[in-house]
Formats: structure tokens, sequence, C-alpha cells
């Protein structure tokens, strides 16, 4: 493909988008929305075509829906992206996290991954083809929750509640989600670009053990909170079984040409040689996490002093939800291993696992065209999603949602999300500009 020319205002405005401090709070009521109020007007004073051609609505005060007229509004596509973000601590980052410091070729800060770079990358786009004269053959949404990061519940399902009373439906929908991967999988040489056509659900559940308290000098034989820990060592022992879905077997038959005859023989094969494929993917955590749903104990809480007995234990359990597995059948599993202790199980949080989208539509091979154009050498395949965005909520309003951000990473630039160090280098946001231009050009010859 044609050389891109990096613009050094886009990078600018990357840098100060990052600099904004637009980090959202569990408690909602408990968010500080003068940075969102900020950043708003920093996208209105620097893209003021976008703002003047499209669209422009605010639901829920912060989250904003724009829609781009073309020439027929009956094919619509939207493009999604959210500009909250997780707090970060100062400490471990090469340059400040939310100073947006420009340096070693690379934009530093959190929400360059994750996923201001992306909502940016769209209005780039669509504001460099608005000035050219352009329009789209189809109407173009965007959509850009606030709080993405903390569930969704006043940005995203809003936007699609608004969205179901205009009647309005998309042929496509594409979020955040895969990337293209350096070392996706152990002996994946080429890089692998993964485009999710599903996410799977997450429950937390916390599970109560009530006991007697008093003083820890005369304790029972176990302790509510002694129980409670053996309650959590049953689950962890206990997973639920692996299985294949159709978005890990699409993945496995577009990899195994490239992991060696083995794999290649077990995949084809796997009708035969399931449990010898699955024994081999439960062995990474990763892979692992592509064929069952997982349970990880991540909080616990006891008594107030070390002396003193608890009356009650609690502890949360992260589950991620394999696609046919539910919040429900997972409880019941719980219980069932719990057996002889009396345990009390509610849930802290819920989202069920997504639908699976068709890579037979028109959206999914435009994208894949693209991924294959803007990649060179990277073999483009469907994804399961294991951690969850916002496209979930969008099910009500397309059958053919897409989680797809066109960055080139390596394993230690992925696991800076969320983590110290986040950043993009200059050449992956310039691409990503080109890409979404494309992408929406690209409806032109369908």
């Amino acid at each position: 493909m044609d050389e891109i020319i990096v613009s050094d205002e886009a990078i600018r405005r990357l840098s100060r988008a990052i600099q904004i401090q637009t980090v959202s709070e569990a408690r909602y009521e408990e968010t500080d929305f003068k940075p969102f109020d900020e950043y708003i007007t920093f996208l209105t004073e620097a893209y003021p075509l976008f703002f003047s051609t499209c669209e422009f609505t605010r639901i829920s005060d912060y989250a904003l829906l724009f829609c781009w007229k073309g020439k027929s509004a009956e094919n619509p596509i939207l493009l999604m992206a959210h500009y909250d973000v997780v707090p970060a601590t100062e400490s471990d980052w090469k340059y400040p996290a939310f100073s947006g410091e420009l340096a070693e070729g690379t934009v530093w800060g959190r929400g360059t991954l994750d996923i201001k770079s992306q909502m940016l990358a769209h209005i780039e786009a669509a504001e460099a083809l608005i000035g050219n004269g352009y329009v789209p053959k189809n109407d173009v949404w965007f959509a850009y929750g606030h709080d993405e990061e903390v569930g969704g519940g006043h940005g995203a399902k809003q936007i699609v509640a608004y969205l179901e009373k205009r009647g309005i439906r998309f042929s496509g929908v594409l979020d955040e989600g895969g990337i293209v991967l350096n070392g996706a999988l152990k002996g994946v040489k080429p890089p692998v670009a993964l485009v999710g056509v599903g996410e799977k659900g997450r429950t937390d559940y916390v599970i109560t053990v009530k006991g007697k308290g008093g003083h820890a000098s005369m304790p029972p034989k176990s302790t509510a909170l002694g129980q409670l820990c053996e309650v959590i060592r049953r689950i962890e022992k206990n997973p639920l079984p692996a299985r294949i879905t159709s978005p890990v077997a699409q993945m496995l038959e577009k990899l195994a040409p490239e992991m060696g005859a083995a794999t290649l023989f077990a995949v084809k094969n796997r009708g035969i040689l399931g449990k010898v494929l699955t024994s081999t993917l439960s062995k990474s955590p990763e892979t692992n996490a592509m064929i069952r749903t997982t349970f990880a104990a991540t909080m616990a809480k006891g008594a107030s002093a070390s002396n003193i007995l608890p009356s009650e234990a609690t502890a949360i359990i992260d589950t991620r939800l394999l696609p046919g597995d539910t919040a429900d059948s997972v409880e019941a599993h719980f219980r069932k291993l719990a057996g002889d202790i009396p345990v009390e199980i509610t849930r802290a949080y819920q989202s069920e696992a997504s639908n699976i989208s068709p890579t037979s539509g028109t959206f999914y091979q435009r994208i894949e065209a693209l991924a294959e154009r803007f990649f060179p050498g990277a073999v483009v395949s469907p994804y399961l999603v294991l951690g969850g965005t916002d496209s979930r909520n969008y099910e009500r309003v397309s059958d053919y949602i897409y989680r797809f951000t066109p960055l080139l990473v390596t394993n230690e630039e992925k696991n800076t999300v969320h983590n110290s160090n986040e950043r993009i280098s200059v050449e992956n946001y310039t691409r990503m500009i080109e890409f979404f231009k494309e992408l929406i050009k690209s409806d032109d010859s369908h």
C-alpha cells in the first residue's frame, strides 16, 4: 500500500486528548465530570467540520452520538469507541500517565490504547473526508460512551435506547476489541489480525459464609473464613468443561497451518481429537480462557482485626462466561460445589456472553479486506474477545457487530492497557486514521 503521511496536527490533538483526565468511577455520582466537559469542548474546537456536518446528540449529558448523513439512509453503519479511562498512578510510568508526552516516536498516556485513539481516529478520518467534499454512500454514525470502563449503564445502554426509539438498525457495527498482534499464539510467526465476532460475558459473584463471632483465642474447628476458603478451593479445582465455540474454531482453522503439522491435523480432526486439542489449549491461561468459562477469586473480606473471629466472610469470584454458559448455570455450579457448606450467593455485576456475528456478511468482508491491505502478511481471523466492550449492548440494533482496533502491537505493548506505560506509536495512530478513511469509503464499492 502507499506510504502514509504523518499529520503533526493529528498527533498533537491526540496528545491533548490524553491530557484530559476523563476517569469514570464505579459509583457514577462520584465521577468528576469537569474533565468530560473539557473534553467535549476540546472536540468541538478541534473538529469544526465534523461538528458542523454531523447531527450531534448528547445522551445522559456525556454520551456522544453523531450521524453523518450519506446519500442514502438505507444501510447505515456505526463506528464506536469510548472516551472514559481507568485511573492511573504515576509510579512505574516512563512519562507521566496523563502527560500525552510525544517521545520516541510515541504518544504516552492513559487512553492511548484504551481507547481515545480509536475515537479520535474516527473523527480525524471524517474531518479529512468532509474537508475533501466526500459524502458517504450511506449514513455513518459514531457513538462514544463515557462510562464503558464501569459498565456502560449511562452511556451505551442509553444510546441504544435512543436509537431503538428512532427505529434505526445498522448493517454493521465496529467497536474496539481485537488487534493485530505479533506473537499471538505459540508457533504462529506472522502477525494475526483478530476481528472479534463475539465476546465473553462477565458476572461477579459475591459468596458469603456466616459464622459465630467472638475472640480468636477460642476458635471453632473452622471459621467462616476457613469455610469460605474451602468453597473457593472447590471452585478453582472444578472448572466447567472446555468447549470450542464457533469463533475459536474459525480462528484455529485460520491459524493451524502456521502452527505445524500436528496442530493442523488435530484441528482438522477435532471431532475425534477434540479432547487432545482442548487439553493442549488448557495449558496456557490465555488459550484456556478461549475455551472455557473462567473463575478468578479476586477480593475477600473477613474480620476487622486479627484477633476477632469473623461472623461473616465474603469473596468475589470474577467469572468470564463462554457463549453457551449463563450466569444462572454458573451459580448452580457454585452451589453444587459448596455442598455441605451453607453459602449465600449474590451478583454484584452481570452481563451475559454476546451473540456471535457472522463472517459471511458484507461489513465483515470490508473489515477483513482492509486488514489484509493495511497489514500485509498478517493472517486475518475471527476471534472471541475475552474482555467486555460497549458493543454487547448494541445487539438490539444490529446483527453484525465486530470488534477490531487496527493497531499492530506486541504482547508487551498489549499488556500496558490498564497498566503503566500505555502508549501508541505515531505510525500506528496514523495508520489507524487511514484505515477508517478507507473503511468509510469502502461502502462505495459494495
